[in-house]
């Protein structure tokens, strides 16, 4: 009898052990901003700011011509934080451009048969020169760009000792996929032209890269 009472009794305790447990709460610490969001453009913030591309796509936005972007910009003034988020696209653009030209001839050099340290080497240090060129040619030939929504907000970082009145600026632009496309031929062109070495070995596996840009970009 007394076996079958301590059975129960185990059993219980086991039974609350596991209510217990189920109905603890595990806390997770989320990191709360340094400022204070004092004043922003109507509507609030919208999914464009994350995943320009995709964004468009879902609006019905004409995407089969334009790559979709986001440039962005902060200063005391709101009309100067606006101006530079337009004129930072620019580099923006550039950036992508000189990482998916990077990412695309390190990978043509990884899989080129018997690849030795100096061509991993030479692949890896392309960024610099690639970033280089990339600026200089969307400075030169993208000029039509057109501005489809912006956003802004004025924030206050004086809690941690920062300006108490700043503002930010998004605006979501687009650009003719035609011109894009031309920068990234160009851009693939010119880091090759510029070592012989390198483009014999990964020219052919390139094919058309300026085609796998669009892909890429709507993950970038």
């Amino acid at each position: 009898m007394r076996s079958h009472i301590y059975l129960l009794l185990s059993a219980i305790a086991l039974m609350n052990f596991m209510v217990g447990c189920a109905s603890s709460t595990v806390k997770v610490h989320v990191e709360e901003p340094d400022f204070k969001v004092l004043e922003a453009a109507p509507g609030g913030r919208e999914a464009w700011l994350d995943n320009p591309q995709t964004f468009a796509e879902d609006k019905g936005y004409d995407v089969k011509m334009n790559y979709f972007y986001v440039g962005e910009a902060k200063s005391a003034d709101k009309r100067m934080a606006c101006e530079k988020s337009h004129a930072n696209v620019l580099d923006d653009i550039a950036r992508q451009i000189a990482v998916f030209t990077d990412t695309s001839i390190a990978r043509a050099s990884s899989e080129s048969a018997q690849a030795d340290s100096n061509q991993t080497t030479g692949a890896s240090q392309v960024s610099e020169e690639t970033q280089r060129i990339s600026t200089q040619l969307a400075k030169a030939q993208l000029s039509n760009i057109m501005e489809k929504k912006m956003y802004w907000e004025r924030r206050d970082y004086s809690q941690n000792g920062g300006a108490k009145n700043l503002f930010y600026c998004w605006k979501l632009v687009y650009v003719s996929k035609q011109d894009v496309n031309n920068l990234v031929s160009r851009a693939t062109t010119m880091k090759l032209n510029a070592n012989a070495e390198l483009k014999a070995k990964v020219d052919q596996k390139l094919g058309d890269i300026d085609k796998k840009y669009e892909e890429w970009q709507k993950t970038h």
